[in-house]
């Protein structure tokens, strides 16, 4: 076992020296590096960046998005004992700044020059002042013109990572053991990294995470997502390596070996197909938008054909849920005795053996689905926000299966996830080993079975805590090592964990029923034309909703309506006014959010602002594609503010 994780490629380089560690494109041509130049490449970084003069405890900047240098320079720094600050060169320069000056970086890290010019415009003089070196991973063509606009000061300070990695060439023919025995100094107590949270409600915190963390999260779940070293896998990715689920993930793969092919939100679905991953991490999102193409498609099929496909989904489903059942893996939110459990047990048993043909035909049939993400899937982890329980079924009985897990970053980031073999459809999972975690009431007892509580941990993996910011820790974590995550939980009665909402995103209404928004926008998401969600209705009789309609499809459905584009507004911020378009809509809604669908009657959505899908990451989603519902709030405070106004009048 690896001492800290800074050991993780050198130890895969001595047992997989040909294994490819990394595949990525390159404008169209397409690089490999094996483990054995993956660990070469770690060495001559970490000798120059030692000879730049960054060393043990220093802070560094590290704003570069996912390619093969950013996993090469995340080990360099940890091997001189540097912290990285990371983020990704698509950060704001405000961003920069804040997080630069708040972390006390002492060395920039960038991905090209324009980077450097755009910061410009925030750095004050002291920030490029208290910067000893900036370190630039593209060195464009024609340096001298491209670094023209730049002040004197700053070129003097700027090297290329090409010319990095030839000093350490040269510094290693004298010193080639030298990695090797600064690998020696670190020590699992040290913090690795600092990491900003998005900073939806005021400033990022910086999160303090160390080597003891990354580690507990490497032993704990590469034997949930049953990877074996000795079995060479491929694996596609497509998060920013800087978020901590993403880091956590790679971490594993250099662990077990893996081969890691970087890919991007637009290239995503041709390498599954290219690539055809054996496991991948993701985000609901992702599979949101893999099920409406799935769906799309069906609808085209004909009704035998569709017919045929949903009688088998849920064949599959209901042999899946009783396999799982019967390995320990349901729900049930109140306790019951021996024997109702027995003919529950007996009940599932009999399902399972008359299930079983149509599971194996079902097999066959979802073939070409399978094939879709490249045939070979073994699991799919989804993290990073709540998987709907409809995709969840849906995939899983596709044979692809999801594996939800929850995480945060105070946590590097594991806490929970289901396993392959106990795939319960609907929960959250189990603590990860070493892991404790209690679902607290209001008055900090322990909730029974079915009640809902806050969650809190407690294990290897809780952070350090947050960086100069002693008060939001104390706020979180207390003296025992527990700490507050803010979610709200329920336990069910075999000791699964269900995360069924945020505690601050809980909505009051004026009739003092408390409403999860969550699981209502998830379920309103399974129309076509709806992307994106966001419950409103605070302090109000009834909710509303601000829904980020899919354009395309709104474009489909104006021509089925024969409504002509210039008469749906869509423009900027304004919301989508065409009355027949708007009924159309809370039709499907209503359709959705219903008694039928298992939901209450408080919890009908009386009225939607409908609005263009222009949500991006960094305004409206977060990095992993989460909504921002306080920015989306208040960018259309204006229209949301007149449609409650309108809602009371009815």
């Amino acid at each position: 076992m690896p001492a800290t994780v800074t050991d993780l490629p050198f130890e895969a380089a001595e047992r997989y020296p040909d294994r490819v560690s990394h595949k990525y494109r390159v404008e169209k041509r397409t690089e490999t590096r094996t483990f054995t130049q993956f660990a070469a490449s770690i060495k001559e970084l970490t000798a120059s960046l030692r000879d730049l003069g960054i060393s043990r405890g220093d802070h560094v900047g590290f704003f570069v998005n996912n390619r093969f240098e950013w996993s090469v320079t995340d080990y360099a720094l940890q091997a001189v004992g540097a912290v990285s600050v990371p983020r990704g060169s698509d950060t704001s320069p405000k961003e920069v700044q804040f997080i630069y000056g708040h972390s006390d970086s002492s060395y920039l890290i960038l991905e090209n020059t324009e980077q450097l010019l755009d910061l410009q415009t925030t750095f004050g003089q002291d920030d490029w002042k208290k910067c000893r070196s900036i370190l630039v991973v593209d060195k464009p063509i024609g340096t001298d013109s491209a670094l023209a606009d730049i002040p004197s000061k700053l070129r003097k300070k700027t090297v290329f990572f090409l010319d990095l990695f030839q000093r350490g060439r040269e510094l290693l023919a004298a010193e080639p053991d030298l990695t090797d025995r600064l690998r020696q100094e670190v020590k699992l107590e040290d913090v690795l990294t600092i990491v900003y949270t998005s900073g939806t409600t005021g400033n990022p915190k910086g999160v303090m995470l160390t080597h003891a963390n990354f580690m507990q999260n490497i032993v704990a779940n590469t034997p949930r997502l049953e990877v074996d070293a000795s079995r060479p896998e491929v694996t596609v990715v497509m998060l920013p390596s800087w978020h901590v689920y993403e880091r956590a993930f790679e971490f594993v793969c250099h662990y077990t070996a893996l081969t890691i092919v970087y890919s991007s939100a637009g290239r995503f679905a041709a390498d599954l197909l290219e690539e055809r991953p054996h496991l991948i991490i993701s985000v609901p999102r992702v599979w949101e938008s893999i099920y409406q193409k799935m769906i799309k498609a069906i609808s085209q099929m004909s009704a035998v054909k569709r017919g045929l496909i949903a009688a088998f989904i849920k064949i599959n489903q209901m042999f899946l849920t009783s396999l799982h059942y019967l390995r320990g893996g349901y729900i049930r939110l109140s306790e019951r005795g021996g024997f109702r459990r027995g003919i529950s047990w007996l009940r599932h048993l009999l399902l399972l053996i008359f299930m079983f043909p149509g599971h194996l035909l079902a097999g066959v049939l979802f073939k070409p689905f399978r094939a879709k993400v490249g045939g070979r899937m073994r699991v799919a982890t989804s993290g990073a926000g709540s998987l709907p329980k409809y995709l969840d079924e849906v995939f899983n009985a596709l044979g692809i299966p999801i594996v939800n897990a929850y995480g945060m970053t105070e946590c590097a980031p594991g806490i929970l996830s289901r396993t392959v073999a106990c795939n319960t459809f609907g929960s959250t999972g189990r603590p990860f080993d070493h892991t404790e975690v209690e679902i607290r009431t209001e008055d900090g007892s322990i909730a029974p079975v079915g009640e809902k509580g806050v969650l809190f941990v407690r294990g290897p993996q809780v952070m350090k805590g947050y960086y100069k910011n002693p008060e939001a820790t104390a706020a979180v974590l207390d003296d025992e090592g527990w700490m507050d995550t803010g979610d709200l939980a329920v336990r069910s009665e075999n000791g699964e964990v269900i995360i069924v909402g945020r505690l601050k995103d809980t909505i009051v209404l004026m009739s003092g029923e408390n409403v999860e928004p969550e699981n209502i926008e998830d379920k309103m998401k399974e129309s076509l034309y709806i992307d994106h969600a966001v419950v409103l209705g605070q302090d109000q009789k009834q909710l509303s909703a601000i829904v980020a309609v899919n354009e395309e499809e709104l474009m489909k459905l104006a021509a089925e309506l024969k409504i002509a584009p210039t008469d749906i507004s869509i423009e900027g911020e304004e919301s989508i006014e065409q009355d027949r378009i708007y009924q159309h809509l809370m039709n499907e809604v209503k359709g959705l959010i219903s008694r039928e669908q298992g939901f209450k009657p408080f919890e009908f959505i009386s009225r939607i602002l409908p609005v263009r899908n222009d949500f991006s990451i960094g305004k409206e989603l977060t990095q992993t594609l989460k909504v921002k519902r306080q920015y989306v709030i208040d960018k259309y405070h204006g229209l949301v503010k007149k449609l409650m106004s309108d809602s009371k009048k009815k």
